[in-house]
């Protein structure tokens, strides 16, 4: 079944001068209830800085991980590879500390799916394994034509704001199920046939 699902960085920074300058994103994924896997998670990445007038396309499933308390962090990215910062790799979730340091012009987002429920609301430690890092050109590094910085975001052990500039928190996933083809079919159909007897019954 496919999902569609937004995630919502607040940037701590923005709160008072932009508090629409937050970065989002939004993709879809497909969710195999029986065997437990996730696949296809694709979507886009806001970039508050420039007030989400750009988005980077995240197009590469790269990483499944088990957490041991029947729920999967998921990761896609915008290159083939899992190098987004310097000296490689993503990190993790609510571990990244200070490395995000400018990479190879990488992006990623990072969700976490409940295998019993994927639409069901996250725990504040679920939550901490939510995270982003954007190392693309537009992102925060190279926009004044210096610097070394990536924006990146993620809550810290205790809840708290942790990311480049004052932070990212607090941070939200909402996941829902897409209806089907058949089931858009269907529910038009229906709507039509409502329709149509309320113009019968108006004419009679």
């Amino acid at each position: 079944m496919t999902y569609s699902v937004t995630q919502v960085y607040n940037q701590v920074i923005y709160d008072v001068s932009h508090p629409d300058w937050d970065t989002y994103f939004i993709g879809t994924f497909d969710f195999d209830a029986h065997n437990g896997t996730v696949s296809n998670l694709q979507g886009q990445l806001s970039q508050a800085m420039d007030g989400n007038a750009t988005w980077v396309p995240l197009t590469h499933q790269l990483s499944v991980v088990a957490d041991g308390t029947d729920g999967l962090i998921v990761t896609v990215f915008k290159e083939n590879t899992t190098d987004v910062f310097a000296g490689g790799g993503f990190a993790g979730t609510g571990t990244m500390g200070p490395v995000y340091t400018y990479g190879n012009h990488n992006a990623f987002a990072t969700l976490y799916i409940p295998l019993a429920d994927p639409t069901a609301a996250l725990t504040p430690v679920q939550l901490g394994k939510l995270a982003y890092g954007d190392c693309t050109p537009a992102g925060l590094m190279p926009r004044n034509g210096s610097g070394t910085i990536c924006m990146a975001g993620w809550l810290t052990a205790s809840g708290g704001p942790g990311g480049t500039m004052r932070g990212t928190a607090p941070i939200t996933q909402s996941i829902a199920a897409v209806p089907e083809a058949e089931t858009w079919g269907m529910l038009l159909a229906g709507l039509g046939l409502v329709g149509w007897a309320a113009r019968r019954r108006a004419f009679q």
